[in-house]
């Protein structure tokens, strides 16, 4: 048996992120725990384990047989230690809060193998962070799935500083192994690449609609109907070549100056947090939510990437052996 092979995987946190982790790995042949707070928690992650295996069987990419078998490689326990200990791989999907992810880890060292490798799920913490309880730095990475892991492509990958160059390699072989896309970051930053990206978007768009420039509706409007559908095949940064930088120079020359320059979260945001308005999840946030179906939303936020997936899946069956 390969000793760097990785079969089986715990993955902590039942929340927005982990449950769907899960689904990708037991889809691949890994065997997983699923670790929860306590039974009620844990039952709605493995419910949403199933639902995600359920998603792509409607979708025509896995069949009955093939959930029945992923579902069969996948158990649930409320016991970190229980979870961590047959494990070759972790990784961490708690609450972002660094405080919480270093407790967490400081109990995955305690009672993983050392080899086992640990991995964070945060969407923009810093890997020296949240690693300063552990003795053995060498082992860990932030590996960010984007959200819904299940679906999206996209893992970025930021090494602590100190792991070293055969985990590193562990580390992608896995991800790749996934049918993911894997991209390391040069240097740790905060927010990592892509929440950057989408932050700076966010932070303009809330600017003109607190100027009354726009509605949430129009911002969504001109991103659906102009660059949302062009950088789903061309990259952002292949197109800015394609239109000569002579060009950009002449639209950044007058267009920077009147650009949001927030350094602190939005009064649009903090008047509707005071409010309780925090979004779908209480009815009202930019958006009033009481008249909007929640499945129509998932199944639009969904459908781009079972497409891509399904072609994919078609390839597959297609390519001879």
């Amino acid at each position: 048996m390969d000793s760097d092979a990785i079969e089986r995987v715990a993955v902590i946190g039942c929340g927005m992120i982990g449950p769907d982790i899960a689904a990708v790995l037991v889809m691949h042949g890994i065997t997983v725990a699923l670790v929860g707070i306590d039974q009620a928690d844990l039952e709605r992650g493995l419910g949403n384990v199933r639902r995600d295996l359920e998603d792509l069987q409607s979708a025509g990419i896995l069949t009955e047989q093939s959930v029945g078998q992923a579902l069969d490689r996948l158990s649930g326990t409320s016991s970190i230690a229980d979870g961590v200990k047959p494990a070759d791989l972790v990784f961490e999907a708690v609450p972002e809060d660094v405080s919480v992810k270093q407790s967490v880890f400081a109990e995955l060292e305690q009672h993983s193998r050392p080899g086992t490798l640990l991995c964070s799920s945060t969407s923009g913490l810093s890997p020296q962070e949240i690693a300063a309880p552990l003795a053995d730095k060498s082992r860990m990475a932030v590996t960010h799935f984007w959200n819904p892991p299940y679906l999206v492509p996209l893992v970025e990958i930021i090494p602590h500083a100190e792991m070293d160059e055969p985990n590193r390699r562990r580390v992608e072989r896995f991800i790749r192994s996934l049918g993911k896309e894997p991209v390391f970051l040069k240097k740790d930053i905060a927010g990592h690449i892509g929440n950057r990206l989408q932050h700076a978007l966010y932070r303009e768009a809330l600017y003109l609609i607190e100027e009354g420039v726009a509605t949430p509706g129009d911002i969504d409007r001109v991103v659906l109907n102009s660059f949302g559908p062009r950088f789903a095949v061309i990259g952002p940064m292949e197109y800015f070549d394609s239109c000569g930088l002579d060009l950009h120079q002449k639209v950044q020359s007058y267009l920077y100056p009147t650009l949001c320059s927030a350094s602190e979260v939005q009064s649009i945001v903090l008047t509707r947090i005071a409010k309780g308005n925090l979004g779908s999840k209480t009815g009202a946030g930019l958006y009033d939510w009481s008249n909007r179906n929640e499945s129509e939303f998932r199944r639009r936020r969904n459908s781009g990437f079972l497409e891509r997936l399904r072609r994919e899946h078609r390839n597959e069956q297609e390519t001879p052996q």
